[in-house]
C-alpha cells in the first residue's frame, strides 16, 4: 500500500526533473549554437589560410586561437583573441630565453620558465586566457622546441586571431542598432495586443476577456526582457566590436530612449489592464463613454510605434468626467492616463530621433 502511493510520486517527481534537466540543455544550446557554429568555421578556415600562406602541413595552432577566441560565453571576442596573441608572444619569447639560458635541469628550468611567464603575463589585466597561453607556449618551446613550437606557433596563432577578429568584428556580429530596434517593436506589438483585447472586453462587458487581455500584458514581460538584453548587449557593442563603434552614436540614443520608457510603459499598461479587469468584474455601474475609443486609440498608436511611424498629432485625449465614476471605474482611467502619457513620450522622442 505504501509503495502504491509512494512510487508514483516518485516516478513523476523524476519526470519532471528531467523536464526541467531538459529545459536548461535545450536553452543552453540556444544560447550557445550560433558562437559554436562560426567558431568551427572560423577555425576551418584558419587551417585553411595557414596551410595556403604559410605552407604549414597541420597548423594546429591557427585553428585553436581561432577556436578559443570565438568560444561562447565570452564578454568579449575580440579582447580574447589579443589575450591569445600577447600570451602566446609571451611564452614562446620566455621559451626562447630560458632555451638559450641552457641547463641539464629541464624540469627546473621549465618550471621557472613557466612561473615568469605566467607572472609576467598576468600583469596586463586582459583575463585568464593571457597567462594560460603563456605557460602553455613557453612548456612547447621548451619541450618541442622554438622550429617547431616557437616561430611556428606565432605565425599560426597570427593566422588564428586575424580570422577570430575578423568574424567577431565585422562577419558575425549583428546589428545593434537594428537589435534594439527589433526588441522596442516587438514590445510594442504585445502592448498593442493586449490593448487591442481590452477594447473588445469593453465592448462585450466580457470579465473573461479582460482577464485574457491582462495576461496578454503580463506575457509581454519576455519582450520587456529581450528589450533589456538587447540593449545591454549592444551597448557591450558599442564598445568592443567595429560594428559597434561605428553605430555608438545611434545607440547610445537608442539605449537613452527606450531604457527607462519601456520599462514604464510595461508597467502602466499592466496595471491598466488589472484595473480593467477589476472594474468589470465588480460592475458597478455602465462602462464610461469613450473609454473603449481611448483604449483602441492606444492600441493603434502602438501598432503604429511598432512599424515605424509617428503620428503628427499628439494632443491629450479629451479628459472624462470622473467625480461621477465608482472608485474601481476612476482607477482604471487613471491606468489609461499614465499609458497615453507613456505612449506620447515614446512617439515624441521617436519622432526627434527620426529627424
Amino acid at each position: 500500500m505504501i509503495c502504491s502511493v509512494i512510487c508514483p510520486s516518485k516516478r513523476s517527481d523524476g519526470k519532471g526533473v528531467m523536464r526541467g534537466f531538459a529545459g536548461i540543455i535545450v536553452a543552453r544550446w540556444s544560447n550557445a549554437w550560433r558562437d559554436v557554429l562560426f567558431s568551427s568555421i572560423a577555425g576551418a578556415v584558419a587551417w585553411l589560410l595557414s596551410q595556403k600562406l604559410l605552407g604549414h602541413p597541420y597548423p594546429v595552432f591557427a585553428a585553436i586561437v581561432a577556436l578559443v577566441s570565438l568560444a561562447p560565453g565570452l564578454p568579449s571576442h575580440a579582447r580574447q583573441a589579443v589575450g591569445m596573441l600577447v600570451g602566446v608572444g609571451l611564452g614562446i619569447l620566455i621559451g626562447e630565453l630560458a632555451l638559450a639560458v641552457g641547463s641539464s635541469m629541464l624540469l627546473l628550468r621549465g618550471s621557472v620558465a613557466t612561473f615568469v611567464a605566467m607572472m609576467l603575463a598576468s600583469s596586463f589585466g586582459l583575463g585568464p586566457v593571457v597567462p594560460i597561453q603563456a605557460g602553455v607556449s613557453t612548456i612547447l618551446v621548451l619541450v618541442m622546441g622554438p622550429q617547431t613550437a616557437g616561430y611556428v606557433r606565432l605565425l599560426d596563432s597570427c593566422i588564428g586571431i586575424v580570422v577570430a577578429l575578423l568574424f567577431s568584428q565585422l562577419l558575425v556580429t549583428p546589428d545593434p542598432v537594428n537589435l534594439i530596434k527589433q526588441a522596442a517593436r516587438k514590445l510594442l506589438r504585445d502592448l498593442g495586443t493586449g490593448f487591442s483585447s481590452s477594447a473588445d472586453a469593453l465592448a462585450r462587458a466580457d470579465t473573461s476577456a479582460a482577464q485574457a487581455a491582462m495576461d496578454k500584458f503580463s506575457t509581454a514581460h519576455e519582450s520587456l526582457n529581450v528589450l533589456a538584453s538587447s540593449i545591454g548587449w549592444a551597448r557591450h557593442a558599442a564598445r568592443w566590436s567595429l560594428r559597434g563603434r561605428i553605430s555608438a552614436g545611434e545607440i547610445n540614443e537608442l539605449a537613452a530612449r527606450y531604457d527607462r520608457r519601456s520599462i514604464r510603459l510595461y508597467a502602466n499598461a499592466l496595471l491598466f489592464g488589472e484595473a480593467l479587469a477589476n472594474a468589470l468584474r465588480k460592475n458597478e455601474a455602465p462602462i464610461p463613454s469613450g473609454l473603449e475609443g481611448r483604449v483602441r486609440d492606444a492600441a493603434r498608436l502602438c501598432a503604429a510605434l511598432a512599424s515605424g511611424t509617428t503620428p503628427e498629432n499628439l494632443a491629450p485625449a479629451p479628459a472624462l468626467p470622473l467625480d461621477t465614476l465608482p472608485q474601481s471605474w476612476r482607477t482604471c482611467m487613471d491606468r489609461l492616463i499614465a499609458v497615453e502619457a507613456a505612449l506620447c513620450t515614446f512617439a515624441a522622442t521617436a519622432s526627434t530621433g527620426s529627424q
